[in-house]
């Protein structure tokens, strides 16, 4: 894939009970990078250890003292996918049992009280909470469906494009679906008057279509034109027919055609 579809502003999501875990500032950042490169559905990421190491500014062997304190705090799963592939790292989003506990004199944060603009808002109240993450949720499908409307070559019906958006991420990862947008919008065979809706592009799984036919040359009529004729006794017919003014078999120079 491109930098075309790179956001312009990047970030990371991070729950909230994972900045409250007690846990080093390796082990904060490694979880920040993985969410960074993690799929928006399933949460996964497969990026090398290498790369995480170059990420956090770090090496290699702190990267892994940090997955392993991840993985003890129940913040990630890790999947060794074999010893010529990265590890496969699953983000768990949702806190698991045992780990609702504040860094400080262990306080439940249900108890924990926070000064949000003029009024006090209790960190566990799970109706701020679930307002922030449908807040969240929907800056998210925003951008995600922007990178697609963007990269699109017709913008047509952007509402019912939204829902078929939607529906398709459940059958492909997202950066397929764009490597195909990609390939339909820039293929030489497209036609402009043609080019499909979005919606009907992304209900079809168009991201699995092969690179359209080759346009065929047409005449005038929109008649496909003949092979042009063969051999000197044709040449001559051809000829006949360019001193009558008709030119459709000549070649470029032949008999003075331009």
């Amino acid at each position: 894939m491109t930098s075309t579809i790179s956001l312009e502003r990047k970030f990371a999501l991070v729950p909230e009970w994972v900045i409250d875990l007690q846990i080093s500032n390796s082990a904060f950042r490694l979880y920040a990078i993985l969410a960074r490169y993690a799929d928006y559905n399933t949460h996964r990421a497969f990026p090398s250890r290498e790369t995480l190491a170059e990420r956090m500014g770090a090496s290699v062997k702190t990267v892994e003292r940090a997955v392993v304190e991840l993985q003890e705090v129940g913040a990630i799963h890790r999947e060794n996918r074999g010893r010529y592939h990265s590890n496969m790292y699953t983000l768990v989003m949702d806190e698991p049992k045992g780990t609702n506990m504040s860094p400080d004199k262990n306080v439940p944060r249900e108890d924990k009280i926070v000064q949000r603009g003029d009024k006090n808002v209790r960190r566990g109240d799970k109706n701020v909470a679930l307002t922030r993450t449908i807040e969240q949720e929907l800056k998210n499908k925003r951008d995600i469906f922007d990178q697609f409307w963007n990269l699109y070559p017709k913008k047509a019906d952007k509402r019912k494009a939204e829902k078929a958006l939607e529906g398709a991420l459940k059958r492909a990862e997202l950066s397929v679906i764009l490597e195909g947008v990609e390939k339909y919008r820039d293929d030489p065979n497209r036609k402009p008057e043609f080019t499909k809706n979005p919606a009907t592009w992304l209900n079809a799984d168009a991201w699995e279509n092969d690179p359209l036919p080759e346009r065929q040359v047409v005449n005038e009529w929109g008649k496909p034109l003949a092979p042009a004729a063969q051999g000197p006794g044709r040449r001559e017919w051809v000829r006949s027919l360019h001193e009558m003014g008709e030119h459709w078999e000549c070649r470029e120079g032949e008999f003075g055609c331009k």
